[in-house]
């Protein structure tokens, strides 16, 4: 008899948990742990956050989140360059994979070819973010830059 109740006990934890688990990884706002702090476009049409699992955008007109699931660079001393937003775009680059949301068009553009370089000395130079273009720094590549009119092309500094 209670050898049956902790078996009961003991599988409706592991499913609690399972389901617990589960609507972690299906919440669009769920970046896992550690993360960076939440950061918003001037605006405030854009959220951004970035974690361990991935970045997630809050795009205030379509009133939604959209995750993008990658492999991202957590060390603190990366903060607020691998992960920047302003009213037209947010940017997360991980170890193998640049990505970048496009307000205007309402979705997440990536480059897939090699992750940022996040070398702490160059971060002020290795990403840039402007109104009209993203240019990162590729980890032994080139540099790459983003247009709503191009999307990703490699380009010379």
């Amino acid at each position: 008899m209670k050898k049956s109740l902790f078996v009961l006990v003991l599988v409706s934890a592991v499913m609690t948990f399972g389901a617990l688990a589960g609507h972690a990884q299906q919440d669009p706002a769920h970046v896992g742990t550690p993360a960076f702090k939440p950061i918003q476009s001037k605006s405030m049409n854009m959220t951004l956050k970035y974690g361990f699992l991935g970045a997630s955008v809050y795009d205030g007109s379509a009133k939604k989140w959209q995750f993008h699931k990658m492999t991202t660079i957590t060390r603190g001393k990366v903060e607020g360059f691998v992960n920047m937003v302003n009213d037209n775009f947010a940017l997360a680059a991980g170890l193998h994979e640049v990505s970048l949301y496009d307000y205007g068009k309402h979705q997440w553009f990536t480059y897939k070819k090699r992750g940022a370089d996040d070398g702490t000395g160059m971060l002020k130079t290795n990403f840039e973010l402007t109104k009209d273009y993203a240019r990162v720094k590729t980890l032994n590549g080139p540099w790459i830059k983003y247009t709503p009119a191009a999307g990703w092309q490699e380009v010379s500094k």
